[in-house]
């Protein structure tokens, strides 16, 4: 019994780590992010993430994150969901999980991008 604890206590361990390697990092630039890119994010599909753009093509670029809560259909619950691997500046390193890659990946070819 004690080795069955152990062996599942090691399962669960490796899975959870595997997990997190497996987990969406880094950040994007809103301000310079294409429509795929934004789509790789969790809750962002093609119609959001051509609202986001469209926006900053109307409106110039976003002073903060929280500027992106004046895009429809983007509400302060759904910026601060996305805070950890969004940015105002500097490069898209963005690595999604592979729900993420999916997403962005349908995007493209529906796109013709």
């Amino acid at each position: 019994m004690k080795s069955r604890c152990m062996i599942v206590c090691a399962s669960l361990f490796v899975f959870l780590l595997a997990a997190h390697l497996f987990a969406a990092q880094g950040v994007i630039n809103v301000n310079t992010a294409t429509v795929e890119q934004l789509m790789m994010l969790p809750g962002i599909g093609e119609k959001t993430a051509k609202a986001i753009v469209s926006y900053r093509q109307a409106h110039g670029q976003f002073k903060t994150v929280d500027d992106l809560a004046r895009v429809k259909g983007i509400g302060m619950k759904k910026v601060n969901a996305l805070r950890p691997n969004l940015a105002v500046q500097g490069q898209n390193t963005y690595v999604p999980d592979a729900a993420g890659q999916k997403r962005a990946q349908s995007g493209a070819k529906t796109t013709g991008s």
